[in-house]
């Protein structure tokens, strides 16, 4: 997934936040990411160059991008995980390890208008969590 990381620090000082290193490494990270990371793996991953930086300052971060719609927020087995992809798509999330696939299906935009038309919604947008097995997992369950 491609992104401009100018882009999404000028959008959250535009908000009135103030943009640290930090909180652009943490930034930074969660939208290369596409391991649906937790707060915790987060901090474990930058604290390597900034060790001072504290798990609240990644949860505020994460609040931020949250707020702003730059990630969705995927809760695991009771952790939160966070998908930098907020576009339409399906998130596959394996019930043994946990891990989490994005797949991107032309099938959703027809879901959703049909929902629409039965619902009478004005749908905006959605995604779809499938839990299952990946096929690494699969075969020990």
């Amino acid at each position: 997934m491609q992104y401009k990381l100018d882009q999404v620090v000028l959008s959250l000082r535009k908000e009135g936040f103030r943009i640290t290193p930090q909180r652009i490494a943490i930034v930074d990270y969660v939208m290369k990411s596409e391991e649906h990371p937790s707060a915790e793996q987060i901090h474990k991953f930058v604290q390597k160059k900034y060790p001072m930086v504290s798990l609240s300052t990644v949860y505020k971060t994460l609040d931020l991008m949250r707020s702003n719609k730059l990630v969705n927020e995927i809760e695991v087995k009771g952790e939160s995980r966070f998908d930098a992809n907020t576009g339409e798509h399906i998130n596959l999330i394996c019930l043994n390890c946990g891990k989490i696939e994005d797949l991107d299906d032309a099938s959703i935009k027809e879901i959703q208008s049909r929902v629409a038309t039965r619902s009478r919604y004005r749908i905006l947008r959605g995604n779809f969590d499938f839990y299952g097995y990946c096929s690494l997992c699969k075969s020990k369950v």
